[in-house]
């Protein structure tokens, strides 16, 4: 289940993922975007999706307008990518992500993988999940890692079987040992999205 939290629930349920060790922190938005870059459905025949990415004082806005994709047959997508080693999070239970959809848009995933993408294969093999937005607002998304999974329909983005239901398509310890790289998508829902980033955590650690 995904827990979208604010205001005085948070701790609690953001407790609930905590234990006596420290959570892990993989990227802190209000210091910036650096080592953070904006990729689009152009590397698709027809993709014409637009996105940003710049700092805004406390915040990072990530912002564009996903339009449809004429290869995929529905929306293609703008996405957010960094490449580099990652803390190890293979002990964690979950991932937060701290985020506010100015306009409620709903087509928000978190993915990371261990093989970064490239020009050559610029859509990796990577695990993910639906960071379910129901109104604007900040907002803490706490994703279990049982809902994260690397059987995803490539067109919508959605989840085809989350890890919960098969534990085949879990992201394993090595995996989670070695991230190479994270990604905040908006993709399969078609119109504008404006977003204020925070932070990612890795809970329960």
């Amino acid at each position: 289940m995904k827990l979208c939290v604010s205001s005085a629930i948070a701790a609690t349920l953001v407790g609930m993922f905590s234990t006596a060790n420290a959570d892990i922190l993989l990227q802190d938005f209000t210091m910036g975007p650096s080592g953070w870059e904006v990729k689009t459905d152009d590397v698709i025949p027809g993709g014409s999706s637009q996105g940003g990415l710049f700092p805004a004082g406390d915040r990072t806005y990530f912002d564009g307008i996903v339009t449809y994709q004429p290869f995929i047959g529905g929306p293609g997508f703008v996405k957010i990518v960094s490449t580099k080693s990652f803390p190890d999070i293979s002990s964690c239970a979950a991932i937060e992500v701290t985020l506010n959809s100015v306009i409620g848009y709903d087509g928000y995933y978190i993915a990371f993988g261990d093989t970064p993408p490239t020009d050559n294969m610029p859509i990796p093999f990577e695990w993910r999940a639906h960071v379910h937005v129901d109104a604007p607002g900040d907002n803490k998304y706490v994703i279990p890692f049982s809902e994260f999974s690397n059987y995803w329909d490539f067109a919508t983005g959605k989840v085809i079987i989350p890890c919960s239901d098969d534990p085949s398509v879990c992201a394993p310890p090595s995996v989670l040992s070695n991230i190479q790289f994270l990604e905040i998508w908006a993709q399969g829902v078609e119109g504008q999205f404006v977003t204020d980033l925070f932070t990612v955590k890795a809970l329960g650690c």
